[in-house]
C-alpha cells in the first residue's frame, strides 16, 4: 500500500512539475560589436530547490553562444525579467534560441526563436 501512495505521490508531482518558459526576448546593439539580451522568463519559483537557474543563448544549431546564471529564487514571482550584456553573435548566425533551466526540472519549458534581421547577417560580429 506503502508503495502505491509513493508511486501516485511521483506521478501527481511530475504531472505538476513547472518548467522555466521563455515568454519573449529581445537584443540591441551595445559597444564595441557586443549586445545585450533582454528576457521575460515565467516560472513559479518555490524556494532554494526550485528555481530558475539560468538561462541561455544558442545558435540556429542549437550550439550554445551565450549563458546567463541566476543567482536564488524570486518567490511571490511568477513572470521576472533578466538581462544579459556583452556577448557576441558568432558570425552566419541566423536565429537565436533563447531557454530557461529550473533548478529542478532542467530545461525542457517553452523556447523563444529570435530570428535575426537578414541585412545584420552579413555584418562582422
Amino acid at each position: 500500500m506503502k508503495r502505491i501512495l509513493l508511486l501516485s505521490l511521483t506521478i501527481c508531482a511530475a504531472l505538476f512539475a513547472e518548467k522555466a518558459d521563455i515568454l519573449d526576448a529581445k537584443i540591441k546593439k551595445s559597444y564595441g560589436g557586443s549586445y545585450i539580451a533582454d528576457v521575460k522568463i515565467r516560472h513559479h519559483d518555490i524556494d532554494n530547490k526550485d528555481f530558475v537557474s539560468e538561462w541561455d543563448i544558442l545558435d540556429q544549431n542549437r550550439t550554445p553562444i551565450t549563458l546567463r546564471l541566476e543567482f536564488g529564487p524570486k518567490p511571490g514571482k511568477e513572470v521576472f525579467e533578466s538581462q544579459l550584456i556583452g556577448f557576441r553573435i558568432p558570425e552566419g548566425t541566423t536565429k537565436l534560441i533563447f531557454r530557461a533551466k529550473c533548478s529542478k526540472e532542467g530545461y525542457g519549458g517553452k523556447e523563444f526563436i529570435l530570428e535575426l534581421p537578414r541585412n545584420d547577417l552579413n555584418i562582422s560580429r
